[in-house]
């Protein structure tokens, strides 16, 4: 008969090999569809806006005022880099342009928009 200690040891190890750690997404937005787009090439920093107004980068919320400082740190260190927004389709108007605004006064030269690919009629 073995030893408790080992049953608790294997039944440890046996949940912890089991055991399925769901991955930390983030904002869970909705994207716009569009019909005609293209992957960024390029590296990129992405921001993303829920339909609440809620910004984030790098998975930690952020302010619209902070947008601008981040863009100029991210350019100083790779000045090749775009913007990537990832904008849910239920946000305001409002709020998309206060980002892009504040990417713009950041320095960013490109901003690509995320969208799902539309099916495709024709």
């Amino acid at each position: 008969m073995a030893p408790l200690i080992d049953v608790v040891f294997l039944l440890l190890i046996f949940f912890m090999v089991t055991t399925v750690f769901p991955e930390n997404r983030g904002l869970v937005i909705k994207k716009p569809e569009s019909k005609i787009s293209e992957p960024l090439a390029m590296k990129k920093i992405t921001f993303v806006v829920s339909h609440e107004g809620k910004i984030e980068f790098q998975n930690n919320e952020i302010n619209v005022n902070d947008i601008e400082r981040l863009v100029r740190e991210q350019l100083n260190a790779a000045p090749d880099t775009a913007v990537l927004l990832q904008v849910d389709k239920r946000a305001s108007t409002e709020i998309f342009i206060k980002v892009l605004d504040a990417c713009k006064a950041g320095g960013v030269d490109q901003v690509g928009i995320a969208t799902n690919a539309a099916d495709q009629e024709i």
